[in-house]
């Protein structure tokens, strides 16, 4: 098939209907007390976010049935397919579990392997960042201005996830020589992390260990507001790709940060 601005405009507004879906029920059961059950892996995981997740594989299937699915919670089904629709019900359940604004609901649709729009949708924050492949970045609807950036890495703040401190992982090598030059770390925010960065309020964001629903739903949002977003090699981010993702506002930071993590 091919693919037209008019297919374009339909996807987003039917991914626009289920974020709205997404967020009534997040809004209905935010403050109510959530059982939390663990996963293999020991990440949380509740209720809401398998029924978000299980809402959108719903109208994705009656909506368009020859389209695959990519999400956390459930088997994927069709990933070989044109299209695949790539979902996070709740990215950051563990700030939603504990009362924290800082989570979103993620989704994508990925054409031939590779994403036509993204959004996050933060409720509490009252926020939903969108980016559309050669049309823009937005927040709440309003087009965000296109960020020229030319900072250098030690200019940088970096945003990344505070928990890779408590791991043995060999990703720590390439955070502490990053942290000997950049200006500073903060800590957290998961999806929220990069709308911030799409709107210019956080420079650089650096995680591992993600997963593709994590951050292809990022990829527009980041491209279309003049950012760069890559695996620590400078590789183009796909389903195979393998979870270490870094998101800058300036090109010349993201290739010195790329730089730095190929040499060691």
């Amino acid at each position: 098939m091919t693919l037209s601005q008019n297919n374009i405009k339909s996807f987003v507004g039917f991914a626009e209907k289920l974020i709205k879906k997404s967020e009534k029920i997040i809004l209905e059961n935010h403050k109510k007390t959530i059982t939390i059950k663990y996963k293999k892996d020991s990440s949380p995981v509740t209720k809401i976010d398998k029924l978000i997740e299980k809402t959108f594989r719903n109208e994705i299937k009656k909506k368009y049935p020859g389209h695959g699915i990519y999400g956390e919670e459930f088997k994927n089904s069709k990933i070989n397919n044109e299209y695949i629709w790539v979902i996070d019900p709740i990215d950051g359940t563990k700030n939603f579990i504990h009362g924290h604004h800082s989570f979103g609901t993620l989704i994508t649709l990925l054409h031939h392997g590779a994403p036509i729009f993204g959004i996050i949708n933060s409720p509490l924050m009252k926020k939903t960042w969108k980016g559309v492949k050669d049309k823009g970045a937005f927040l709440n609807n309003k087009k965000i201005k296109k960020n020229n950036s030319q900072l250098g890495l030690k200019d940088m703040i970096v945003s990344h996830s505070g928990m890779s401190a408590f791991k043995d992982l060999k990703e720590n090598k390439i955070y502490n020589q990053i942290g000997k030059i950049i200006r500073y770390y903060i800590f957290g925010g998961d999806c929220v992390q990069y709308g911030l960065l799409a709107e210019g309020k956080i420079p650089m964001v650096a995680e591992c260990d993600l997963k593709p629903f994590d951050f292809l739903p990022l990829v527009n949002l980041i491209e279309e507001s003049g950012g760069s977003i890559t695996d620590w090699r400078g590789n183009q981010l796909s389903l195979k790709s393998g979870g270490n993702v870094v998101a800058s506002l300036s090109k010349k930071a993201h290739s010195e940060f790329i730089k730095i993590s190929k040499s060691l």
